[in-house]
């Protein structure tokens, strides 16, 4: 934790840095103040651990990983502060949670703050993305222990007896990887005639799937047809096992990888509804675009296409993208899986004396595979429907409800806003706000491990 901590105020301190030349000293206060506070506790818990021989099993891997989500947006609130007045304590609070998350909630429309907030709102989602990439690919991967290793591949082998023991190296892989994505998406926006504060902002939001934007409305009023495309295209592979991605650019190897090709397929499907809903009046870039932004959980939106169909919308946001990505959602693979086992059944049934077996990357999913499969599944359909009662009793009407319910557990929050424009994230009341940020919390843990990490806190305690 110590060591996480330090190394994000390093970057925030270059970033305040970068403020001092647009003589912006108000925002050279809040980001040198927040990489202050943020280095002294990650310096302080890095110098009472140093020295100390720690070995780290599951039980402490996935305490960390609640902590490092629960406590870090603590520190990130002082900039929202600062620059918008406005903002209570509680609404700062949930702006970083949903900018860490990479939920990309807004109570504030970017017009109404300055452009240094909307920085980092968008830096905080590409920091979010990678702390979200580098915990799975290096500490919870360790945790798949049942056969079906849905997030270790062929980025990071976790050593399960210390499972930090291999983090250094899946941080320089995995930061590589991500940033250089980032800065091409950056590149490509700009030679498309996009500004450039927007082709940064819209570069790091893209990659880490958060789905920032410069100013509010469909993207079709602030970008033309190919920055849309190449915004879609970064979303994508930001919802893209980066491991998959990795073995490609690096390995020059093309993996079998299932999930890729339900992603494609999930978007064509979703952009034919999206064209049924619509009456066949959009483009088909603007479906395809609508559809991939749903599918990454990233929340942007070309038309509006998702307001035509929104229980479509919602369903393939809480599916989401791949394992080891930025994307929330439940992940595709595991709907992958499932719909094997749903063959493997009917084909017992046609051949009760044939031997059939589920297998997803050439493995073998026993029964407890399955078994941890199906309380994935279970346990996020049943949070979603807890936390729309919990809503409806802190006062939120029933589309509001729904819509917050499941677009904060698929860490898809602007997606909300479109579902919902009655009744935005603003206008929750704050014991909604509370609930949003659990479950924001919740959805970026993928929820069976954020309660385990929980039940792991409480046992040491």
């Amino acid at each position: 934790m110590g060591q996480t901590w330090t190394g994000l105020a390093i970057a925030i301190f270059l970033v305040a840095l970068g403020a001092l030349p647009i003589g912006d000293r108000l925002a050279f206060q809040a980001f040198l103040t927040t990489s202050a506070v943020l280095g002294f506790a990650g310096g302080l818990l890095w110098s009472a651990s140093t020295g100390v021989k720690l070995v780290a099993r599951a039980a402490e891997a996935s305490a960390f990983v609640m902590a490092l989500w629960i406590l870090t947006p603590l520190f990130l609130i002082v900039p929202f502060l600062l620059l918008a007045p406005g903002l209570s304590y509680l609404e700062a609070v949930f702006e970083a949670y949903s900018a860490l998350t990479t939920t990309g909630a807004i109570l504030i429309a970017p017009e109404n703050i300055p452009d240094t907030l909307i920085f980092w709102r968008c830096l905080l989602g590409f920091l979010g993305g990678y702390l979200t990439l580098l915990t799975a690919a290096g500490i919870l991967a360790a945790f798949d222990r049942a056969g079906l290793e849905l997030r270790k591949s062929y980025l990071l082998t976790a050593d399960r007896d210390n499972i930090f023991s291999n983090l250094h190296v899946a941080a320089w892989r995995i930061g590589i990887l991500y940033s250089g994505f980032a800065a091409v998406t950056c590149l490509l926006l700009m030679a498309m005639s996009v500004p450039a504060f927007e082709a940064i902002c819209l570069g790091l939001s893209a990659i880490s799937t958060s789905g920032y934007e410069v100013s509010s409305g469909p993207l079709n009023h602030l970008l033309g047809n190919w920055a849309i495309a190449i915004l879609a295209l970064a979303c994508f592979l930001g919802a893209t096992n980066i491991a998959f991605i990795r073995a490609i650019v690096v390995e020059r190897e093309l993996p079998a990888e299932t999930d890729v090709l339900a992603m494609i397929l999930m978007v064509l499907g979703l952009a034919v509804l999206f064209l049924i809903g619509t009456g066949g009046q959009t483009g088909p870039l603007t479906l395809i675009a609508d559809s991939v932004f749903i599918v990454s959980t990233s929340g942007y939106t070309v038309d509006n296409a998702a307001g035509h169909v929104p229980l479509a919308a919602v369903l393939a946001a809480i599916i989401g993208g791949a394992a080891t990505s930025t994307a929330g959602g439940l992940k595709i693979s595991r709907l992958v899986i499932l719909s094997k086992s749903a063959l493997v059944e009917l084909a017992r049934m046609a051949h009760p004396s044939g031997v059939v077996s589920v297998k997803h990357r050439g493995r073998t999913a026993d029964n407890t595979a399955m078994l941890a499969l199906w309380a994935t599944v279970l346990g996020y359909i049943g949070l979603i429907a807890i936390a729309v009662v919990a809503f409806a009793l802190a006062g939120e009407p029933f589309e509001a409800a729904w819509s917050a319910a499941a677009t904060s557990l698929s860490n898809s929050g602007p997606l909300h806003d479109q579902l919902s424009p009655s009744h935005l994230w603003s206008d929750l009341s704050p014991v909604s706000k509370t609930i949003t940020i659990f479950l924001m919390v919740l959805g970026r843990l993928e929820v069976l491990a954020g309660l385990a990490a929980i039940a792991a806190l409480f046992r040491r305690f």
